[in-house]
């Protein structure tokens, strides 16, 4: 397990730190360095060259564990996760376990990961240690409860739906959560009446959630209206903006859907792009814009592997090569018709006097031989 190891090491370094004072401020820097440059990779994409970053400003450090090196451990375990090496991921988290073990947050995000694994048995007593250290936390409850439903574990969830439906709200949040966990088991009755009073407490969050529930009722006018509320506070941001897409596309408002989708994309990088990208080759194409529809492929496939998108930037190179080629034809016969217009005009001049050419060339025999010369 290198992360414990490394994790070990820094700690058994501390006896070094009197004898490196002078270096150490040069160290923090160059950790910080690393660290910036690490969520910046992540931020793109880049989750291999993220998790190399972390690693080397870990390197740096030249004392014992405090929480800078802690925080650069959480980022690197998530970039090995969001890598594909789910094996270095839980590595990382059990040696954050290992050196503090009465951190709810770790076991929560191990217990993502091996439940993502399909290591069902660890995931579960992860989740049970995590609300075990954690307490009454509404928000931790309604997270468990979707991660178990959407893997197909609805029967481990309920435990933990209970003990939601089961809490009085509080604040807004609480009746956000609770609104969540109503929208999540299908009942959408409740979820608007607790996601209208998280709203009305001033928790605007709950108008994203709002819109959602509307949609899936299929009141898209509705959820068209509390997407633009939520935007009127907050116009940049994209998960509203990919909605307002998404609903535009339901619509058949495909240029619509297009601006929404270009201003989401603007405001967002990293996996929240990977929605935007999709739905946005969606609706170029609805609007026959081949070109951009096949870029945006391109684009999407530069950062994430799927073959759904493969697929159709295939056909969307077919597409714009149709194009390509169908416009050359139609230039081909633009060509044409100049050339025969003009050969049409010639004739007609020439017969403008009535005569024809071997009349005009007989009476001027000059005039034949000054244009054959060409002088």
């Amino acid at each position: 397990m290198k992360k414990r190891v490394a994790l070990f090491l820094m700690a058994g370094m501390l006896f070094l730190a009197p004898l490196l004072s002078g270096c150490q401020s040069a160290a923090d820097e160059k950790m910080q360095e690393y660290k910036v440059l690490g969520i910046s990779q992540m931020e793109s994409g880049d989750y291999e060259s993220a998790a190399n970053s972390f690693q080397k400003a870990l390197d740096q450090s030249v004392g014992s564990i405090g929480a800078e090196e802690l925080d650069i451990c959480y980022y690197k375990a998530l970039a090995l996760y969001k890598s594909g090496d789910t094996e270095g991921a839980i590595e990382a988290y059990t040696a954050l376990v290992e050196y503090d073990s009465k951190n709810w947050e770790v076991y929560y995000l191990r217990g993502n990961v091996y439940l993502q694994e399909g290591q069902t048995e660890e995931a579960l007593a992860d989740y049970a240690q995590a609300v075990s250290l954690r307490g009454d936390d509404i928000e931790l409850y309604a997270h468990i409860y979707e991660n178990l439903l959407n893997a197909g574990l609805e029967e481990s969830g309920q435990e933990y739906l209970t003990v939601v439906l089961a809490t009085e709200p509080s604040d807004a949040e609480e009746y956000y959560y609770l609104g969540d966990v109503y929208f999540l088991s299908g009942d959408y009755e409740n979820a608007k009446t607790n996601l209208l009073q998280a709203q009305e407490m001033g928790y605007d969050k709950a108008l994203l959630l709002l819109g959602q529930v509307y949609a899936a009722e299929g009141d898209d006018d509705a959820a068209k209206s509390a997407f633009e509320s939520y935007m009127e506070k907050y116009p940049e941001d994209a998960d509203a903006l990919n909605e307002l897409g998404e609903i535009a596309l339901e619509a058949g408002e495909y240029e619509d859907a297009v601006t929404y989708l270009e201003a989401a994309l603007s405001s967002t990088d990293g996996d929240a792009a990977a929605s935007v990208l999709k739905n946005l080759i969606i609706a170029y194409e609805y609007i026959y814009d081949f070109q951009s529809a096949c870029d945006t492929a391109e684009e999407y496939l530069s950062l994430y592997s799927d073959e759904e998108i493969e697929r159709e930037y295939e056909f969307l190179q077919t597409r714009v090569g149709e194009d390509i080629e169908s416009s050359d034809e139609e230039d081909g016969e633009t060509d044409e018709t100049d050339a025969s217009e003009s050969t049409d005009g010639a004739d007609a001049s020439g017969d403008t006097d009535g005569t024809d050419g071997s009349d005009q060339s007989a009476e001027t025999g000059e005039t034949d031989e000054t244009d054959a010369s060409g002088e």
